[in-house]
């Protein structure tokens, strides 16, 4: 296990997760957060909503059904984990849960869940706006109403810092 010792320029999600299934994503060593026994936090490069985290498997599985009981308590003591920190580090007032696959060209099917933080006010943080809920946009899967691009890396890296505080 990494154990949080980063080097630069180091593959740590192919490490991690030996299928490459998520060796293309840029700037590991930036969005990584935390790795546990069979799964592992990252920062997901859009943070339209601000905190959204992507939990990975480390095994290759493509359906939820192929997990083991282990696999499946330590996602939800990971989920708490990270839902824990996150309500200390941003204090959202909800938080979305996505497991799509959708995106099979990139990670092959492999499994991995979105986490993502919804706010119902304006939220600010490291001088940047982040994306809120309107009424209108309450009702709405996330999806729907993310906003598109990549947040800059030292805003990233600072959010990171935040979260890494109390996870």
């Amino acid at each position: 296990m990494l154990r949080g010792h980063m080097k630069d320029n180091i593959n740590m999600y192919g490490l991690m997760s030996p299928c490459g299934c998520f060796s293309s994503f840029k700037e590991q060593e930036v969005d990584f957060l935390k790795e546990f026994k069979y799964w592992f936090l990252g920062l997901n490069w859009e943070q339209g909503f601000l905190g959204r985290t992507i939990l990975f498997l480390k095994s290759h599985k493509t359906d939820e059904a192929e997990l083991t009981d282990e696999e499946v308590l330590e996602k939800h003591k990971i989920y708490c984990l990270w839902r824990g920190a996150l309500e200390l580090a941003f204090a959202p007032d909800k938080i979305n849960q996505a497991q799509l696959g959708n995106e099979e060209h990139i990670h092959k099917g492999h499994l991995h869940w979105h986490l993502v933080p919804r706010y119902r006010r304006p939220v600010t943080f490291a001088g940047v706006k982040f994306r809120h809920d309107t009424s209108d946009m309450q009702k709405l899967n996330y999806s729907r109403v993310a906003q598109r691009g990549i947040c800059p890396k030292e805003i990233r890296q600072k959010i990171k810092e935040e979260i890494l505080k109390y996870l």
